[in-house]
């Protein structure tokens, strides 16, 4: 077994490899369960990445909550600024776009455990 790179995409694979994990490229003669791994390797890496673009989503959000919160004085007076505003309008749009994608993503892994 050797470290060789891709054909396609130029990065480093193991020899014995039948599919790349970075794009896809079958080598020799990869068989339907390696293409079913990779597709469910690949959809798990998408969800995982989806998740994290949700909690960074969600701490914009709260990030805003506490710039309004300091900048109203504990909610005493009202805000000088439209920031907070703006901030959470943007995290909250974010995270409500993310989620849909996370709810496509789990749409096609289950297509794809059910073989479709």
């Amino acid at each position: 077994m050797s470290i060789i790179n891709c054909p396609d995409c130029g990065k480093t694979i193991s020899s014995l490899a039948p599919i790349c994990d970075h794009c896809g490229t079958t080598r020799g003669d990869a068989s339907s369960e390696d293409l079913q791994r990779y597709k469910e390797r690949s959809i798990r890496n998408h969800l995982y990445r989806l998740s994290m673009l949700s909690y960074a989503s969600m701490t914009i959000v709260i990030l805003a909550f506490a710039w309004y919160w300091v900048a109203t004085g504990s909610f005493q007076h009202p805000a000088n600024t439209s920031g907070p505003y703006y901030l959470m309008m943007v995290g909250a749009v974010s995270y409500m776009v993310v989620r849909v994608l996370i709810f496509r993503a789990r749409g096609k892994r289950k297509a794809i455990r059910r073989g479709e």
